[in-house]
């Protein structure tokens, strides 16, 4: 029994200077990181590392709303001192018959006219019913005139295709620029299934033909298409923006463009129908 008792005390010390080693191994190692801290990571208030901004890569416009105005006719107007500005209209077959002199004397001073545009379904190209009455007529009261064509272009070739049609209508007009109008309203139509890429790619083929004819290439859209439907990252080098926004005195669009398409139902003498009413925006 002796024995025994002797044996279980010291099995019982044992325990104990292990259990104490591994104490004192446990306080070494914890003083040790507390020094460590104190040293090297409490001199003052940390320093907080922000995350660099990515810099917008999409051109913002400059203008000050402040120095547009409207008349009583709604006539927009903008002047100050890095711009000033034209008034103008875009037309199509859909106002029929118009009177350019009368269009003219109410201070229209450029019209955009639709030279053609891509059937919805299958695909045909087709030259506005009015084209060359409206610009020759237009040309003869004075105004300046532009095209666009109503683009339903599902690929790059397509759109390139496009353009080709349209130079072949304006060779013998005098014309300041022309226009890559690719609107979508509803599903059945054939570019609706169309991606931003596709898209995108469609609007560089058309701009690039046109830009290597001679003529100013620009690409028209609302905010939602020129902000979610093209990248307009790839395409501000090599055209120019025409922006549709109606029902606000002013755009809520920062990017750059150069012509505002404000109201889709004006009133114009000389136009029986309504109208969509434009202001231009000229570098001095």
């Amino acid at each position: 029994m002796a024995k025994r008792r002797k044996r279980r005390l010291r099995i019982g010390r044992l325990l104990l200077l292990i259990a104490i080693a591994i104490g004192a191994i446990i306080l070494f190692f914890t003083g040790v990181r507390l020094i460590y801290n104190a040293l090297f990571s409490s001199h003052g208030p940390q320093e907080v590392i922000e995350p660099t901004p990515t810099p917008d890569p999409i051109y913002k416009n400059n203008y000050d709303w402040q120095y547009l105005t409207r008349d009583e006719n709604d006539i927009c107007t903008y002047e100050d001192a890095n711009y000033t500005s034209s008034f103008g209209i875009d037309v199509s077959h859909f106002q029929g018959e118009i009177d350019w002199q009368a269009v003219k004397n109410a201070g229209v001073e450029f019209a955009f006219i639709r030279a053609g545009y891509r059937g919805y379904t299958e695909g045909v190209l087709h030259e506005d019913p009015w084209f060359r009455t409206n610009i020759e007529q237009a040309t003869k009261a004075g105004i300046e005139v532009g095209v666009y064509f109503f683009s339903q272009a599902v690929s790059a070739e397509e759109a390139a295709e496009e353009a080709g049609f349209l130079l072949s209508l304006i060779q013998d007009y005098p014309v300041f620029e022309c226009v890559y109008d690719l609107e979508i309203s509803s599903e059945e139509e054939r570019a609706s299934s169309n991606d931003q890429t596709i898209n995108t790619e469609a609007a560089l083929a058309f701009c690039r033909k046109i830009k290597e004819s001679g003529y100013t290439p620009m690409v028209y859209g609302n905010k939602s298409f020129l902000t979610h439907d093209v990248r307009m990252v790839d395409l501000q080098d090599e055209t120019e923006f025409w922006l549709a926004a109606y029902g606000t005195e002013t755009p809520e669009f920062p990017y750059v463009f150069s012509m505002w398409q404000y109201s889709c139902n004006g009133k114009i003498d000389g136009i029986d129908t309504d109208v969509d009413m434009n202001i231009r925006f000229i570098k001095k």
